[in-house]
């Protein structure tokens, strides 16, 4: 495959709406270190469609072997370990690879080495227009990991954001986007700053802790415990879920090549089986999840794993319930970018079928 098509991919895709996740966080200095902003999103030239045919012919597997899933390090690995540490123990036909930023993920989900992945949700809208719609989305496996932490006690809602400074990461991807429509959902005018990363938005808390930050997890948990007089008092996932009519906010997707999916029905239902047991193992016991969470290197500390897990919203989404959130959420980004979501909405043939 061309290096100019998934090259062109990255420059696009990266308007993401799922920041890095912080290993240990036991003190500012190290979280801002190792968080990673979101990228301001770019632009470049469209390759030509042949190339995404070209990527097609390259998807190939052996059945025997089964899939290769790409997943991001961070919250959207959480829901996976559980089934990394059972295909260990049980010789399961899976090769899990985790990367840590998405310009490693992109060209192995692009050339097909990877056949399945947990991507942002707008990630997995801009490969489907990208790969000539040789992407299918299985499930949401994160909801919104996105949280209001201020020491002003008079916050408890996103009406009482009115006339405040807020600080957040995210400008020009999908954390603004997200925010904005709930601002305007809500009439409401709020100020905001935008800073390159996590730690730039606490240390404004730290000089006035009545100002208002939008942190992602994991860094909103090590936030709060470096942080006594700061608190946790709004989720941006159930403000979203209020003003959008009980819709949920997607975060994270599980994506499939679309080929390989109608080449190989059987492995990839089997794949959803495991993959939503997993998933339902998290929320069943956070400590094991969170000794996994480390094992894997997700974080390096179980003390703040076990309390940042339970905020990252790890669920299993399928069927209408799936396509619903996320023709909301891609609605919600085009009318702000475009681009953000490869330009057009995607179609029917996108959402798999539960």
């Amino acid at each position: 495959m061309k290096r100019n098509l998934w090259k062109w991919l990255l420059l696009c895709l990266l308007c993401l709406g799922l920041f890095a996740c912080t290993k240990g966080g036991e003190n500012s200095t190290e979280a801002k270190k190792e968080s990673t902003p979101a990228v301001e999103e770019k632009s470049s030239s469209v390759e030509s469609s042949e190339n995404a045919e070209e990527s097609k012919a390259e998807n190939k597997t052996d059945a025997g072997e089964g899939p290769t899933i790409l997943s991001l390090k961070g919250p959207t690995t959480i829901g996976l370990v559980h089934l990394m540490e059972k295909s260990e123990e049980e010789k399961l036909p899976y090769q899990f690879q985790m990367e840590a930023s998405p310009d490693a993920l992109l060209p192995e989900f692009v050339s097909g080495k990877g056949q399945i992945a947990t991507v942002p949700a707008n990630m997995a809208a801009v490969l489907y227009q990208k790969l000539d719609k040789d992407v299918e989305v299985l499930n949401i496996n994160t909801l919104g990991i996105l949280y209001v932490i201020t020491g002003n006690e008079e916050v408890s809602s996103i009406a009482d954001l009115a006339g405040k400074d807020i600080y957040m990461p995210g400008q020009g991807a999908t954390p603004e986007y997200v925010l904005r429509a709930l601002l305007s959902k809500n009439n409401v005018e709020g100020n905001l700053n935008f800073v390159t990363e996590p730690a730039e938005a606490v240390a404004h808390l730290q000089k006035n802790p009545n100002n208002v930050a939008i942190l992602p997890e994991p860094f909103a948990t090590a936030t709060l415990l470096q942080n006594s007089n700061l608190q946790r008092k709004i989720s941006i996932t159930e403000e979203w879920k209020k003003s959008f009519d009980g819709v949920e906010l997607p975060t994270a997707v599980t994506i499939v090549r679309k080929s390989y999916a109608e080449e190989h029905p059987e492995i990839v239902k089997a794949f959803l089986e495991e993959e939503k047991e997993s998933i339902a193992a998290v929320e069943k016991d956070v400590q094991k999840t969170a000794e996994l969470v480390v094992k894997q290197g997700i974080l390096e500390k179980e003390a703040l794993a076990a309390k940042a897990i339970p905020n990252c919203n790890i669920h299993f989404i399928d069927g209408e319930e799936m396509k619903k959130a996320l023709e909301q959420y891609y609605q919600v980004l085009f009318k702000s970018n475009p681009k953000s979501v490869g330009g057009a909405l995607p179609e029917e043939g996108f959402y798999a079928q539960s």
